[in-house]
C-alpha cells in the first residue's frame, strides 16, 4: 500500500475525529478535564482489562516490551540531555527533556494500533500505556520538582493509576482460567469500545484551544527527535529483545507516536513554559500524519 494509500486508511480517520473534537472545542468550549478523566479512569483500563484477558502475549513478551521502551526512552533522554546544554534551550530545558521520552500511547497511541496493525497488538499498546504512565507520573514528577519530591508523594502517584489494576486483575483471571460472566463481560467491551472516538476527541478537544505562534527554531529539534530520530533508535535496538518481526513494527511505528499531552498537563501543573508545551505537542501531533504515514509504508 502506498504512502497515500495508508494515510487514507489509517491516518485521516484518527485525524477526522481529532478535528470534530476541535471543532466541538471552538463551538461548545468543553470540559478537557472532564473528557480526561473519563478517558483515564474508565475507558482506558476497560480496554487493557478486555484485552489483556484476550490477548496471547506470554508475560515474558511482555516484559520484554516493557523493557523495550524504558531503554529507548533512556537512551533518548541521554541524547535530549547533551543536545539542549546549549543556553538557547535553558528556559525550555526540563519541557524538552519530558517531551524526548513521552510519547502520546493513549488517546493516539491505541486508536493508532487498533487502525494500523488490527486488535489483536492492543495487549501491544497497552503495555506501552503502562509503561509510558508510570514514567509520566514518576520521574515525570521528579524533573518537574527538580528532584525534590518526596517518595511518598510519588508512591501515591502511581496507586492512582487504575489501569495498573486493570493489568493486574487481568493476569490474575487469566492465570486462574477465570471466564467473565456476560453481564461484565458486555459493559466491559461497550466501554472498551468507546476509547477510540472518545479518547481522539478529547485531543481535538485540546488541540482546539489553540498555540498562538510557535518558535520553528524552538520546535524543530523536539519534533524531529519525537517523529524521525525516535524510530530509527527504535529500529536499532530491535535485535537485542528478539521480539517477532510484527511486534517489532508495532513498536517502531509507536517509537514515532506525537508527543504525550501529559508534557503539557504537567507543565501546566507546575507553571513551568505551558505556552511552548502546548505548541510542540500540537505541532508533533498534526505532522504526526505524515510521518507516521511514511513509517507505516516502510514497515509494510
Amino acid at each position: 500500500m502506498s504512502a497515500f494509500g495508508i494515510f487514507w486508511q489509517v491516518i485521516f480517520p484518527i485525524f477526522f475525529i481529532i478535528l470534530v473534537g476541535a471543532l466541538l472545542e471552538r463551538a461548545l468550549t468543553l470540559d478537557i478535564s472532564t473528557l480526561t478523566r473519563i478517558n483515564f479512569y474508565a475507558f482506558v483500563p476497560a480496554l487493557v482489562f478486555v484485552k489483556m484477558l484476550q490477548a496471547d502475549l506470554a508475560l515474558l513478551t511482555m516484559g520484554s516490551i516493557a523493557l523495550f521502551v524504558l531503554l529507548h526512552s533512556a537512551l533518548l533522554f541521554g541524547l535530549a540531555l547533551l543536545i539542549y546544554r546549549h543556553p538557547l534551550f535553558a528556559p525550555y530545558r526540563k519541557v524538552l527533556l519530558l517531551a524526548s521520552m513521552l510519547t502520546n500511547a493513549g488517546n493516539y497511541g491505541i486508536p493508532f494500533v487498533l487502525l494500523a496493525f488490527g486488535d489483536r497488538y492492543a495487549s501491544v499498546s497497552a503495555v506501552i500505556f503502562l509503561v509510558q504512565n508510570l514514567m509520566t507520573f514518576t520521574f515525570g514528577i521528579l524533573l518537574m520538582e527538580s528532584g525534590q519530591a518526596q517518595r511518598a508523594h510519588i508512591l501515591r502517584s502511581i496507586t492512582r493509576l487504575p489501569v495498573i489494576y486493570a493489568l493486574v486483575g487481568a493476569l490474575a483471571l487469566d492465570a486462574f482460567s477465570v471466564k467473565l460472566p456476560s453481564p461484565l463481560a458486555i459493559p466491559l467491551d461497550y466501554m472498551a469500545n468507546a476509547l477510540v472516538p472518545v479518547a481522539l476527541l478529547t485531543l481535538g478537544t485540546q488541540l482546539g484551544r489553540g498555540i498562538g505562534r510557535p518558535s520553528v527554531a524552538l520546535l524543530a529539534i523536539p519534533v524531529a527527535l519525537r517523529l524521525v530520530v525516535a524510530p530509527l533508535l527504535a529500529l536499532v535496538l530491535l535485535p537485542l529483545f528478539g521480539l517477532s518481526a510484527d511486534i517489532g513494527k508495532v513498536l517502531v511505528a509507536t517509537a514515532g507516536l506525537p508527543i504525550a499531552v501529559n508534557v503539557f498537563i504537567l507543565s501546566a501543573q507546575y507553571r513551568t513554559q505551558e505556552t511552548f508545551a502546548s505548541q510542540v505537542v500540537t505541532v508533533s501531533t498534526l505532522l504526526s500524519a505524515l510521518t507516521q504515514s511514511v513509517w507505516l509504508t516502510l514497515l509494510r
